[in-house]
């Protein structure tokens, strides 16, 4: 039967408080030291601290992107084939609603809350879902998409009715939890939970995973889809040996601290179906947070982030080659010896470079970081494709062979071109807003030293023709300070062919990158009532190292305030020595300079001619530190107690303006 999703008149009303729920989006930080096992791996696995700080705060993003899960809280199998579900202990179909007890807090039933039945209640996909088994399923609705049709404030549960026997039925604790879902995310958290007491129960699966459906792209949930979870850590956790287990799917909103809000509660619907409790297989194995740039364990050698790069130039590949890791978990009952495999094939689809990893034993419902023993290290410029598996035997015995699905990344070499975005917009920040204006920054190692000439940013397609723009080079504080800026460059005006579209944001003069350090590299807009510009997002990192500052003050928390963030904006380095401008501007006419430049914070202003000028010193955040009056051809400027960084230097006469940068260090 088609049970494809159908969108009414009235649900283009949810596309027009995207933009008005600016605070509910998206978690950033700032002010705590954060480290990648906190998201990504458990506490066994080595872990790198960025120097960034971070602190929780809900961000102005526009409803746009995913958040991560981390995956020490689920695991979810991607190799289902090698699951056969054999020793199914429970199973419902929803043909018996009595297996479950529906909680729909007040009001509840038809278009709010839970149903189970063979008929779709929600406004969103006109049949449900099309689970394996057909006929009844559960159904979470909350309303329509027009604004004050939800309930707010509520939680939705549906628990199974009666405790499943583990002990008894499966004889150890090494069981799958399985189900067929349907639906789509927006505001709401959809949550997979299991309780040992029918008291208590714990999180071990969400939707965060899925990315949000919008008018600017955003996926439905495949119908249906086959969510495996590995309840192993959760039953034979320290002092745990649980005889029983309850199940629970429960919905509420992601933004619980803007309840009263009825834009959050808007759902487009979930629908469950095929529930199994299975055990475990003996041997079974899931790889996952797989990586070429080399941060889970290579970037103690090679320094810096360690971040995965879809665009390398060939030098810093050459000084810091490919590096292949995952994290690979023993999904099944007994233990198994891991082997992780690599190949990379060129653009003919030809095998240039073939590695494995160490064989590791891994225990049932253990987990390891893998990296392959040897490095690949290009020669040449272009794409290569990246395919990495693993292999497991049972324990050395090498009976039963078990294998990983296959992971396929694409790395692009270039020449001049540095990249980590995946060129395909998925999401956007707002840089100029009527209350703020805001940069926003990516974090790139530097394994060579090399000229940066300009930033590449991917502007937004809502961006408004005139607004103003611009970049800046920072450099990382070692010792966890704010980012150190080291140059700008001058406003530049979004033009209409601009949007959704590559722009080019040149340096007037190189800046020199040292091996070994890492920089930022961020875009930024102006408060403005109306000419707002954004920029767009590709692909979440593993762990936080880009970022935003906030440059007005808008959430609170002082001027030039840094935040990290999760997604990766689409902002990329150019070494191309093309890209330099040439020439002064008509607009800028030298008629000083300063010197020295760095400085300690002393330095001198000297005129190409005796003149009278009103002197303006103006630091990173657009506030005036300095205000004199030039005396003669040389004028001495002290900067020092006002700290370092990027200050620009004003002279203004009657009729004209004239700009220079000078760096504080």
């Amino acid at each position: 039967m088609n049970k494809s999703p159908v969108y009414p008149g009235f649900f283009l009303l949810i596309f027009s408080y995207i933009y008005t729920l600016n605070n509910f989006n998206k978690q950033i930080m700032k002010k705590i030291y954060i480290s990648i096992c906190a998201l990504a791996i458990s506490a066994s696995t080595i872990a790198q601290v960025s120097s960034l700080k971070i602190h929780p705060l809900e961000c102005s993003k526009d409803l746009h992107h995913d958040d991560i899960v981390g995956s020490n809280q689920v695991t979810s199998s991607n190799n289902t084939s090698s699951n056969t579900m054999q020793n199914v202990i429970w199973e419902s179909d929803f043909s018996d609603p009595s297996d479950w007890v529906l909680d729909n807090a007040i009001g509840g039933g038809g278009a709010f809350g839970w149903t189970i039945d063979a008929i779709n209640d929600g406004w969103w996909s006109q049949n449900g879902i099309s689970s394996s088994s057909g006929g009844n399923y559960a159904e979470l609705s909350n309303g329509d998409a027009t604004s004050g049709t939800q309930l707010l404030n509520v939680t939705y549960t549906m628990t199974s009715s009666q405790p499943i026997d583990i002990a008894g039925l499966l004889g150890n604790n090494y069981a799958y939890l399985s189900f067929e879902e349907f639906g789509a995310r927006f505001n709401d958290l959809q949550e997979v939970q299991i309780s040992t007491d029918g008291v208590s129960f714990t999180t071990i699966a969400d939707n965060l995973n899925y990315s949000v459906l919008s008018q600017s792209g955003g996926s439905a949930y495949a119908n249906p889809t086959l969510r495996e979870i590995n309840l192993s850590s959760y039953l034979n956790a320290p002092g745990a040996s649980p005889s029983s287990v309850w199940i629970r799917y429960s919905w509420t909103t992601n933004y619980p601290q803007s309840a009263t809000n009825p834009n959050v509660w808007i759902a487009y619907g979930w629908y469950i179906d095929d529930v199994k409790i299975y055990g475990a297989p003996a041997n079974n194995i899931t790889m996952y947070d797989e990586v070429v740039g080399g941060w889970w364990v290579e970037y103690l050698n090679a320094g810096g982030l360690g971040q995965d790069y879809t665009l390398y130039p060939l030098e810093q590949a050459q000084n810091n080659p490919y590096a292949f890791e995952s994290v690979i978990i023993n999904d099944g009952s007994a233990s198994q010896d891991v082997t992780m495999y690599v190949d990379v094939l060129d653009a003919a689809s030809n095998i240039v470079f073939s590695a494995n990893s160490l064989s590791q034993s891994l225990s049932p419902s253990s987990r390891d970081t893998f990296i392959c023993s040897s490095f690949f290290t290009p020669t040449l410029t272009g794409f290569y494709e990246v395919r990495m598996w693993s292999v497991a035997d049972s324990a050395g015995a090498g009976t039963v062979m078990t294998y990983s699905d296959t992971a396929v990344k694409m790395c692009g070499v270039t020449d001049y071109e540095y990249g980590k975005d995946l060129n395909s917009p998925n999401g956007d920040w707002r840089l100029s807003r009527n209350s703020g204006g805001f940069e926003v920054s990516a974090t790139y190692d530097i394994y060579s030293d090399v000229d940066l000439y300009s930033v590449k940013a991917y502007i937004t397609d809502w961006s408004v023709p005139g607004a103003l723009v611009y970049a800046v080079i920072y450099e990382e504080d070692i010792s966890g300070g704010d980012p150190i800026p080291l140059d700008q460059t001058d406003d530049y005006t979004i033009q209409p062919g601009d949007r959704d579209n590559w722009i080019s944001l040149n340096f007037l003069s190189p800046t020199n990158l040292l091996s070994g350090t890492t920089y930022r590299i961020a875009i930024g807009g102006y408060v403005h009532p109306s000419d707002t510009a954004g920029i767009n997002m590709s692909g979440s990192g593993t762990y936080s190292s880009d970022g935003l500052q906030d440059k007005d003050d808008f959430y609170g928390d002082g001027q030039g305030t840094w935040y990290t963030i999760s997604d990766i904006p689409m902002l990329r380095m150019n070494f191309d020595p093309a890209s330099v401008i040439s020439a002064v501007s008509d607009s800028k006419q030298t008629i000083f300079n300063v010197y020295p430049n760095p400085t300690n914070g002393e330095f001198v202003i000297a005129l190409d001619a005796t003149a009278k000028y009103d002197i303006t010193i103006i630091n990173v955040l657009g506030q005036t530190v300095i205000s004199t009056t030039t005396s003669g051809m040389n004028t001495s400027i002290d900067l020092s107690k006002f700290g370092k960084g990027l200050y620009t230097v004003e002279l203004k006469s009657n009729s004209s303006t004239y700009k220079e940068k000078v760096i504080v260090e």
